[in-house]
């Protein structure tokens, strides 16, 4: 019986020392992680990878120069300066990658240098770039080009980890009228719907590949361009506005005279609709969106519902004054109406700018 208690406190003295070396075990190995984790959504996806196998090198860019921006042509032309670290010559990237979305890339000559940390290479890249643009804003728009980089091995074969630490945008690259606001580099996956003939995959099977998105963010950087664009439509509201505070009720006045007054306003309105319609169309040649109503769209149709109220505000009160109506009393409308519509229109155009100018449309 002895000898039974002291096998079994042997026993659980055994248990209870591998219980704490294992607790002490795990908490070591918390602290290490904590300690050692790495910052950043980059070093997570590098730790990732390389949990699951596979092999990561990065990617990172300079955008040394950005012009020939045309949003009427969904384009944009830009030089950067790639590089790329490997830990093996062989995983080397940059001379299988593909830009999905470039015309006529003009590649440098790669410059490989070995060093403590892996195998760097650097290369040059210029060209134009397809771009769809959102212009919905104009000109308070902000953009979001990028230039897309797609890896030339299957994801499971290589994996792309992008280097925000160190890439950059150069001084003064913005060109006239823009302004940088935003410069960095995501790494995505991205599937074929094809195999690509390759035989060790099943016939009609997909694949995917690693892509990082050089992402370019971009602000106008012109305060003159709205009031270029909407002045002739102000400047129309008030003069339409100013022929309804006009005196029209002179007793002295003879009925000709006031359908004389009458059909000179209706002119007037009639020429301000063709001014609405002429600037619109100037405003179409600059603002190219296909994605529905502009900011100045809006406001063109809200300046030509303005002015066609106002054709309804100089008619109807006309057939009053006809049937009876003491035209002092019409005066008195149209002096009101004037007031009121000027007030309704600037606060309804004022709502239409800060909606669009405070939408966060891309960024």
């Amino acid at each position: 019986m002895a000898a039974g208690e002291h096998t079994g406190r042997r026993s659980g003295s055994r248990r209870a020392l591998t219980a704490s070396l294992a607790l002490l075990t795990a908490l070591a190995g918390a602290l290490w992680g904590l300690w050692g984790l790495p910052a950043g959504p980059a070093a997570h996806a590098a730790q990732a990878a390389r949990a699951a196998g596979t092999p990561t090198c990065t990617l990172g860019a300079y955008l040394s120069d950005l012009y020939d921006i045309d949003p009427a042509k969904h384009t944009f032309a830009a030089r950067f300066r790639l590089w790329s670290v490997c830990p093996e010559r062989d995983l080397d990237p940059l001379p299988k990658v593909s830009f999905s979305n470039v015309s006529d890339p003009e590649k440098g000559d790669p410059v490989v240098t070995v060093h403590p940390g892996g195998v760097r290479d650097v290369m040059l890249l210029q060209g134009t770039f397809r771009q769809n643009w959102d212009a919905r804003a104009f000109p308070f728009d902000e953009q979001r080009i990028e230039v897309v980089v797609s890896a030339g091995r299957p994801l499971d074969e290589f994996r792309f980890v992008p280097d925000n630490a160190n890439s950059a945008v150069s001084e003064g690259v913005a060109p006239s009228g823009w302004r940088v606001t935003g410069f960095r580099l995501v790494a995505t996956e991205h599937r074929f719907p094809t195999n690509f003939g390759d035989p060790s995959l099943r016939p009609g099977s997909g694949v995917t590949h690693s892509q990082v998105h050089i992402r370019i963010g971009l602000e106008r950087d012109d305060p003159t361009a709205f009031l270029k664009l909407t002045g002739p439509l102000y400047l129309m509201v008030l003069v339409v506005t100013a022929t309804f505070l006009l005196p029209s009720h002179n007793e002295e006045l003879a009925m000709g005279e006031r359908l004389d007054s009458l059909q000179s306003r209706l002119g007037l309105l009639g020429g301000g609709l063709f001014v609405i319609m002429l600037n619109m169309q100037q405003v179409s040649a600059v603002v190219t969106s296909s994605v529905g109503l502009t900011l100045l769209d809006w406001l063109h149709l809200l300046t030509l519902a303005y002015v066609l109220l106002a054709v309804v505000g100089t008619v109807v009160p006309w057939r009053w004054t006809v049937q009876g109506v003491d035209p002092a009393r019409v005066e008195t409308y149209h002096h009101k109406g004037a007031v009121y519509g000027l007030l309704g229109y600037s606060l309804a155009a004022a709502a239409i700018v800060g909606g669009f100018a405070a939408a966060d449309w891309v960024w």
